[in-house]
């Protein structure tokens, strides 16, 4: 704190703390970067800026991307860097944090995008591909990405809605080829899979009409009334 204190009224140092790295300017150019400890400076002529330079981690907020078969999902990501060239970071990119984080938006969205319902999941393919994007921004802004992983790749409602119908037409469509390959006609194998008659599942795993149920005998006649043998 007295550092501190002492760095503002004199203007004379800089304090460069562990985990951090400052780059010298002298009348505007950019000089050598320093590490931590305390740097004097010339007042006016010199500055010095400090940046972060340990592990930093960037949340990529949720996106809502459309893949190929025209399914929505909602992602989200997290990326881990650190800053290794001190000099291209703040001279190459005006704000760091906030040009990564659009890069990275970029990346993600065009990765997704090439998806479908099925690779959606292959998902150590998909950050490979999103390093694979983020590689020349890393060069260029030097930066490293120590890790990059998706936290969340689910469906919207409506993409769930879909899928949903999508995997009961699919049954229905196996049930009815199934009936056809019984030797069942295609209207009795239409009703039976749209549910006009109740079906039920035999032991081969195919879907047959439940037998109807045994009538209830009709009442007969009433019973004649037993004679009374002593009745004369």
């Amino acid at each position: 704190m007295f550092l501190e204190t002492l760095q503002f009224f004199t203007g004379i140092f800089v304090v460069v703390y562990d985990g951090q790295h400052a780059l010298k300017f002298t009348l505007g150019r950019a000089q050598e970067v320093v590490g931590p400890g305390i740097h004097f400076k010339w007042p006016i002529v010199q500055r010095f800026r400090v940046e972060e330079t340990k592990d930093t981690t960037l949340d990529l907020e949720p996106q809502v991307i459309q893949l190929q078969d025209d399914l929505v999902y909602e992602v989200s990501a997290k990326l881990v860097y650190q800053i290794v060239d001190l000099r291209k970071a703040l001279i190459e990119v005006d704000d760091l944090v906030a040009g990564l984080r659009n890069r990275l938006t970029i990346a993600v969205q065009r990765v997704v995008r090439a998806r479908d319902r099925r690779s959606i999941l292959e998902l150590e393919a998909m950050v490979a591909a999103v390093e694979v994007e983020l590689k020349p921004v890393c060069e260029q802004w030097g930066i490293r990405v120590h890790e990059f992983g998706f936290s969340d790749i689910s469906p919207t409602p409506a993409t769930l809605e879909v899928t949903q119908l999508r995997l009961l037409a699919e049954e229905k469509l196996r049930l009815y080829t199934a009936f056809r390959g019984e030797g069942l006609g295609e209207e009795a194998s239409v009703a039976l899979v749209s549910g006009a008659v109740i079906a039920l599942r035999d032991p081969r795993g195919v879907s047959a009409p439940a037998a109807p149920p045994e009538a209830e005998p009709a009442p007969g006649p009433p019973d004649e009334l037993a004679l009374d043998p002593d009745a004369a």
